[in-house]
């Protein structure tokens, strides 16, 4: 065990307390607007924004949410890169790469590739659904190869709440900011 007198003698050097006071303070900024964000996640907000502005914050509150989760990780001494989050990280970075490649379009623009694609899933019969097969690309696979327009066609089917999940905003996202760790030791 170090003696107190023996720690008065250690210089620290300036960098890293001037690091580490400004790792504090942006702390502290995160800690006070955190809860702002978070109310942006309002399913009534939510289903007041147009599609596009709504994927973005909802990419957004994701991305914040897995920073988050990989600086915690990082403070224990883990490796993300090591960890089965990765592959929640890499599902990030193409989800970015989609939207950054989306045109940006008017509300009409939306509704009509909206209206578009519901025909045309209305005019496949059921024998062409079923004999199709989806592909699923592997995590080495490069981003770029990803067709934009399929993306944005089944996006748009998604945020309508159609498709096969029935997926669409019912229930508001909750995040748990307790300073409780013993609850997620069994994610590390």
């Amino acid at each position: 065990m170090v003696k107190e007198s023996e720690l008065e003698s250690v210089t620290i050097p300036e960098s890293p307390i001037e690091s580490l006071n400004r790792t504090l303070h942006n702390v502290e900024q995160l800690e006070t607007q955190l809860p702002q964000f978070l109310t942006l996640s309002d399913p009534d907000l939510l289903s007041q924004l147009p599609l596009f502005q709504r994927a973005h914050s909802l990419f957004s509150l994701a991305k914040l949410t897995s920073t988050l989760f990989s600086l915690k990780l990082k403070c224990r001494g883990i490796n993300p890169n090591d960890h089965p989050f990765k592959s929640e990280l890499d599902r990030l970075t193409l989800c970015q790469k989609r939207l950054e490649d989306l045109p940006d379009l008017s509300e009409e623009q939306w509704q009509d590739m909206v209206d578009k694609s519901r025909r045309e899933e209305l005019q496949m019969n059921y024998e062409e659904q079923t004999g199709q097969k989806r592909k699923y690309p592997s995590s080495e696979e490069e981003y770029g190869q990803f067709d934009t327009k399929e993306f944005l066609d089944k996006s748009i089917v998604e945020f309508h709440g159609g498709g096969n999940s029935g997926s669409s905003i019912k229930e508001a996202i909750v995040i748990d900011l307790s300073d409780d760790d013993d609850d997620d030791d069994e994610y590390m």
